[in-house]
């Protein structure tokens, strides 16, 4: 939970604004190559009785290689002139900007500028953070994003791919993996080639509208499709519904897989941005990842069945649509201090709030 909301946080930080979504696309992209390499390995050592060490003992290798990484990356810039070591900022800043003194000097004055503005504010107390209206408003779209990525059906499909296929009468090791390979091409294609062209918002609402029919026509077709008697369901529908999976984890991976993570370190305000960017993944990993755990075999092994999972799932892809549409800014092309200052009159539902002393109109 940690390293999920501090490697994001990291990146958009030490980023120019030009390639952040790409980078931190890359991050979301490596989980994604992860995933499928697990999907892989588990499914190969999984009748062996020694697999599951491998599977773990893996692990214990990949974060010693991450603890000896650290050793050699720097500190942010944002954090070093917060702490007063302006000199040392510059220097890691021209650094990270290729021997760009200039650049790094105008970005650097971005950066004291909004320090100063928030020093002058005070440091953020818990009760700002949910009785301010626009640091409670920015709080809410955060964890309402990271919610809605888990609860729109993805660790569903990831832990559970294996049992919704068997369910649906569908074996072997293509099935394990192909929706994982779909999910890492989605993510390169949105974070390398059309998040830092197209936008955060427009990706976003188009990848929650094609999970939302996805999801909607596997589940119908499994349930129009099954055998009430024997539960089989036929080869042409079965791959049917193994397509509209595919194209769910595609779609995925190329709006919600990385959107997610990177939109919250975008939006928060650096005053709170360690308690927002918490609370969001807090949700994520919480609430959001309980449920999805909880529910998704349950509904699996109900009357609901595959089918109705799926349609469940696509429902509640329905409800993120409009959220998103009316609720969810562009920061597209802005430096983080931009977003905050400028991409952050958060419209939604018509109905609009203004804290004077912080000098920004927000909605709730």
């Amino acid at each position: 939970g940690i390293t999920s909301s501090a490697g994001p946080a990291f990146i958009s930080e030490v980023a120019p604004e030009k390639i952040r979504g790409m980078l931190v696309g890359i991050y979301q992209n490596n989980v994604c190559l992860a995933i499928l390499a697990a999907a892989a390995l588990n499914y190969t050592v999984h009748e062996l009785s020694w697999g599951w060490r491998l599977s773990l003992g893996l692990q214990v290798a990949m974060g010693l290689l991450v603890v000896l990484g650290l050793f050699f990356v720097c500190e942010t810039p944002r954090f070093l002139e917060s702490a007063g070591r302006s000199t040392e900022a510059l220097q890691v800043l021209t650094r990270l900007r290729g021997g760009d003194h200039a650049a790094a000097q105008h970005e650097l004055k971005e950066v004291q500028s909004e320090l100063e503005n928030e020093r002058q504010a005070g440091d953020a107390t818990w009760s700002e953070v949910f009785t301010v209206p626009f640091y409670r408003n920015v709080v809410i779209i955060g964890c309402a994003i990271q919610f809605f990525q888990i609860m729109t059906g993805i660790n569903a499909i990831v832990s559970f791919s294996g049992t919704l296929f068997k369910a649906l009468g569908l074996h072997g090791i293509a099935f394990s993996i192909i929706p994982f390979v779909s999910f890492t091409a989605g993510n390169a294609v949105g974070s390398f080639g059309l998040v830092d062209r197209a936008g955060r918002r427009p990706l976003l609402l188009l990848g929650m509208m094609l999970m939302c029919v996805t999801m909607l026509v596997g589940g119908a077709v499994a349930i129009l499709a099954q055998d009430p008697e024997t539960g089989h369901i036929g080869e042409a529908a079965g791959f049917t519904i193994v397509a509209m999976i595919v194209t769910y984890m595609f779609s995925f991976g190329i709006s919600w897989g990385f959107g997610a993570w990177l939109y919250i370190s975008e939006i928060m305000p650096l005053r709170v941005r360690g308690k927002a960017v918490g609370l969001c993944t807090a949700m994520n990993w919480g609430p959001a990842n309980v449920l999805s755990a909880f529910l998704t075999p349950q509904m699996i092994s109900s009357p609901l069945g595959p089918g109705g999972t799926l349609i469940f799932f696509g429902c509640v892809c329905l409800v993120v649509i409009p959220f998103v549409a009316t609720c969810v800014p562009e920061t597209k092309g802005k430096t983080l201090e931009e977003s905050i200052t400028q991409g952050l009159a958060i419209k939604a539902w018509g109905l609009w709030l203004r804290d004077d002393s912080l000098g920004f109109r927000v909605s709730v």
